[in-house]
This record gives structure tokens, C-alpha cells and sequence, in this order.
């Protein structure tokens, strides 16, 4: 967000930004060498200061005080710590830092039904399986989707490579792909799976032999899989999704409920218990909050656009009715438009 918002406060002369320092820099002053106006113009010109990168990022002051000789300038507030060379600052004088933003989501929101981005979800459905109480297992045909998914075109099962599945009890979450060390045996493993709250962990590219009754612990997390009952060999997930693992879109509906749902062909599809489930679909830009947040859509509309959605009164007040003008021409004679990709599934009607 941190790029459109500077294209859009150049766009109405309202931009200066620059890397803060050390020199002189306390919890209520911030070094900024390449401001050159006299003393006192920016706090008598009241611009804010924001932070948009290093320290003290998102947090947003008023300028007090300004002197050019030692390009300090000292804010309304005290910060918790002292801007240095690692803080990007930006000043603005006509529009706040709050008000770009909500332009910029105003914007977004005026495209949802007429620009989709690609939408690519590898964490939210994981095929499982439950025992019930003949100890026969039933496997689960129908999960939840995520609700910024739109349109669904394509399916894919993560690769299924051998593994092992270690039963015990489970200490907080495992971060996926660390490196999961037996403590008796000295056995280790690429963890798959191990969420909070489970019963077992999973793991692949074993060396050695795992052990019941050893503790299995976390290389990165630190987590623990302890007083092992179970050694099993097991299929464990690849972390990769291949060509030859799609799911045929026959073998898949879609549930229009909310939130929506995808239902598996029990009579094609088979369950591997762990494996994820690649989604590949089309949804709506979502609004913005922080300055890592990624926008998809076209800068160069979506900056027009946002220009439309600032205060009026400060449009008039500083003489920007020529700015507004042609952004409102440009967003008129330009609107873009991205539709559903012609195999794709409606998910919410």
C-alpha cells in the first residue's frame, strides 16, 4: 500500500519522504536531512510526519517544531524509541496518512465486481479422516472454502511422498518443514504435520529410526512430541503440488451455502489424510491496513480513482478541482475490467 499511497500524494503535490538518521535523533525528535525549508515551516505548515519502513513503523506524529540547522524535527508525542537510519519517513501537509488510506480502500471497493485478481491457497483444506465406532475409517468428502475465493477453476492434491507418523502428546504448534529430531534414537525427519492441539506429528526424508517412548523435538519451533506410543510408516505431504496430482473439475461441486463448500467424488477421488489441497481461483482485491500489504490491481486507475475519494473540502480549499477533474475523466474513459476465466466455478451466487 505504501507505493500507491506515495503516487497518490505526489499526484496531489502533497509527498515528501526521505530516510530519517541518528544525528541528534531522540524519542520526540527525528533527524531528517533532506528537509531544507527554514525554521519552522513545517510545524507552521502543519504537516504530519509518518513512518512507513524501520523503526517506529505505522506510527503517525504532528510536526511541533522544525530547525534547519540541525535538520531536527520534534513531534507532538514522544515515540517509543528513537527513529534512526532504518526509519523511512514520509510528511504531508493537505491530506492525513488515515485519509490516503481510505482512498485507497474507497478505490478498492469501487472495482470488486469488475476486477478479480488470481487467488492461490495451499493452507485452508486439508484431507481428514475420522474412525468411527466399528474402529472403521470414514474419510471427510466436504470441506470449508475460504470466503475470498469468488471463482474456482483448478484443484490439486499435494504431492504424497512415505513418511512417518509419530503418536504422542503434542506441545503447541510445529512449523512446517523444520527439522524434527528424535531424542533417543537421534532419528530425523521434515516435518509436514503438526498443529496445536494434535495427537501425532508427521514427518518425511527420515534418517534413522524414530523410537516409542523417545521425545521428538522441533529444530526451529522447539516444540514437543513427547512420550511417543507410535512408530508408523505413513503417507506424509510433499510440499509440492504436480501437474499429475489435478483433480478432473468433474469430480468436485461446489455447496453455495455460507460459507460455501467443496464436495469430493467419493467414487474418483481418494483421501490421503494430511495432504493439503491447492486452491486455484478469482476474488475481489481485499481493502488495505498496513504498508506490506499487496495490491493487485492497475496503479495507475486505482490512483485516479482514490483521488476522486479525498475529503472534497480540502480538494476545493487547496485548489485541486483541476486534479479532480481529470482523474475523474481518466477513471471514466479507463475503468478496468478482469472477468471470471471461462472454466471457472461461481462459488457465491
Amino acid at each position: 500500500m505504501q507505493v500507491i499511497r506515495h503516487y497518490l500524494s505526489a499526484a496531489v503535490g502533497d509527498l515528501i519522504y526521505g530516510q530519517a538518521g541518528t544525528t541528534g535523533a531522540t524519542t520526540a525528535k527525528i533527524y531528517a536531512p533532506f528537509l531544507w525549508k527554514a525554521d519552522d515551516y513545517y510545524n507552521e505548515h502543519f504537516y504530519e510526519v509518518y513512518v512507513y519502513a524501520g523503526t517506529n513503523i505505522g506510527v503517525n506524529k504532528r510536526v511541533t517544531d522544525w530547525d534547519l540547522s540541525t535538520f531536527l524535527a520534534t513531534v507532538h508525542s514522544v515515540y517509543a524509541a528513537a527513529c534512526d537510519a532504518t526509519s523511512y519517513i514520509e510528511l504531508h501537509r493537505i491530506f492525513t496518512e488515515d485519509e490516503y488510506r481510505k482512498a485507497i480502500n474507497l478505490a478498492i471497493e469501487s472495482l470488486t465486481d469488475n476486477y478479480l485478481i488470481d487467488i492461490k491457497d495451499e493452507t485452508t483444506i486439508r484431507l481428514t479422516s475420522t474412525t468411527d465406532n466399528l474402529s472403521k475409517t470414514v474419510y471427510t468428502w466436504e470441506y470449508a472454502l475460504p470466503t475470498n475465493i469468488l471463482y474456482l477453476y483448478r484443484v490439486t492434491v499435494e504431492e504424497a511422498v512415505s513418511g512417518v507418523k509419530l503418536t504422542g502428546t503434542v506441545s503447541g504448534a510445529f512449523t512446517d518443514g523444520e527439522t524434527i529430531t528424535g531424542g533417543t534414537s537421534g532419528a530425523t525427519g521434515e516435518l509436514t504435520y503438526g498443529p496445536s492441539g494434535g495427537t501425532y506429528i508427521r514427518v518425511r526424508k527420515v534418517s534413522g529410526t524414530f523410537v516409542v517412548g523417545e521425545t521428538a523435538t522441533g529444530g526451529t519451533s522447539e516444540e514437543t512430541c513427547s512420550t511417543i506410543t507410535a512408530v508408523d510408516s505413513e503417507i506424509a505431504g510433499g510440499s509440492r503440488f504436480l501437474q499429475s496430482d489435478l483433480i478432473d473439475s468433474r469430480n468436485y461441486t461446489i455447496i453455495r451455502s455460507y460459507p460455501p463448500a467443496l464436495k469430493l467424488n467419493e467414487n474418483y477421488c481418494a483421501i490421503d489424510e494430511d495432504l493439503y489441497l491447492r486452491l486455484e481461483g478469482q476474488g475481489a482485491q481485499p481493502i488495505v491496513d498496513d504498508d506490506t500489504d499487496i495490491i493487485y490491481l492497475p496503479p495507475d486507475w486505482l490512483v485516479q480513482k482514490a483521488i476522486t475519494c479525498l475529503p472534497d473540502s480540502k480538494i476545493q480549499s487547496n485548489g485541486l478541482q483541476a486534479t479532480l477533474a481529470r482523474a475523474e475523466r481518466y477513471i471514466r474513459e479507463n475503468k478496468p475490467r478482469a472477468w471470471p476465466k471461462p472454466n471457472a466455478m461461481q462459488i457465491v451466487e
